[in-house]
């Protein structure tokens, strides 16, 4: 599919979620004093480790870099792939994704209205808040239900800096959690891979083992550069949010489609009616989007809020022309 979104080169591409607000600079002139190309540990280098600890008020020794936060989905989902692994629906592919190579089942679980779980069956949760596909952020109360009833819960918080409302981790709730994070998004790096797992310590020597075994070390002058820098966060964390608020809005007001409201990341999941003929009619009128059966609902499809308001609002008039039937 995404062989043919390249081949047709459609004006908007609104289907992958690659960022398109820039880099910070401060980042990006740390990166370039890189000068040490060196090995460091499976389990990231102690500056990186204790940097991300003090974001997130835990010790160095239950913090391991991975090399983008797929990765350390993946060492998660390994490590407990004799468990019953669930995740809501909608759900992001890459966890089948995982599952796939692995050979590891993966349940699924339900959801109703604003696409909220109803969190009663016992297991190994994989959840993704703010979510991708829909945008949607659970309430406290829905986070509590889940800590409650998960015998773990794999938090992939990707886009936690990408907020509109009250977001709160798995991880806050109970210490059988464990976050996978990564600076993909807020800082806008995707294709630098770095990220990290925060969680109880014998799950995080766990992730370091799977380093080993796979990449052997996350990308060691990026941990540095993001470790130097790591003070912007909430600077940068404002102003990504502000921006990808903005986006939502002009959706809501420009779109003919019908979607909740998100509450944080930076998609909306509309439904359609038939995913895969509003892919296509979209791509006629030079708009990429992703139909939502790679999401497990086929009557919707998910856009990326990826490009600036002017641009975002040329793009919504072809999607009402060809997924709302009418300008």
């Amino acid at each position: 599919m995404l062989e043919r979104i390249r081949a047709s080169g459609p004006r908007h591409r609104l289907d992958i979620g690659d960022p398109d607000l820039p880099p910070p600079p401060e980042l990006l002139e740390a990166l370039g004093r890189a000068r040490d190309f060196r090995y460091g540990p499976p389990e990231g280098l102690p500056e990186f480790r204790e940097a991300v600890a003090e974001v997130f008020g835990v010790e160095p020794g239950e913090v391991a870099a991975v090399a983008g936060g797929r990765l350390g989905l993946a060492a998660l989902m390994w490590k407990f792939r004799r468990e019953r692994l669930l995740t809501p629906r909608p759900f992001y592919p890459g966890y089948l994704e995982i599952a796939e190579v692995f050979g590891i089942g993966l349940g699924f679980v339900e959801t109703g209205v604003g696409w909220l779980p109803n969190f009663s069956e016992r297991g190994v949760y994989v959840v993704n808040y703010p979510n991708n596909p829909t945008g949607v952020v659970l309430p406290r109360a829905k986070v509590r239900e889940l800590v409650d009833v998960a015998s773990f819960v794999i938090s992939d918080e990707i886009y936690r800096d990408i907020v509109f409302a009250e977001f709160t981790s798995p991880a806050e709730l109970s210490s059988s959690a464990a976050v996978v994070y990564s600076f993909s998004k807020v800082f806008s790096i995707p294709g630098l891979r770095i990220g990290a797992v925060v969680g109880p310590r014998d799950v995080v020597k766990e992730v370091a083992k799977f380093n080993k075994a796979t990449v052997n070390v996350p990308p060691t002058p990026v941990q540095r550069a993001v470790a130097e820098v790591i003070h912007i966060l909430p600077r940068r964390r404002a102003e990504v949010s502000r921006a990808y608020a903005e986006r939502a809005r002009l959706a809501a007001e420009a779109l003919k489609l019908k979607f909740v409201e998100p509450g944080g990341a930076f998609y909306i999941f509309p439904e359609v009616g038939d995913g895969d003929k509003c892919f296509e009619e979209a791509l006629k009128r030079g708009v990429s989007v992703l139909p939502g059966g790679l999401y497990g609902l086929k009557s919707h499809v998910r856009i990326a809020l990826v490009e600036e308001a002017p641009r975002l609002a040329e793009a919504f008039k072809a999607l009402n022309e060809a997924c709302a039937g009418g300008p």
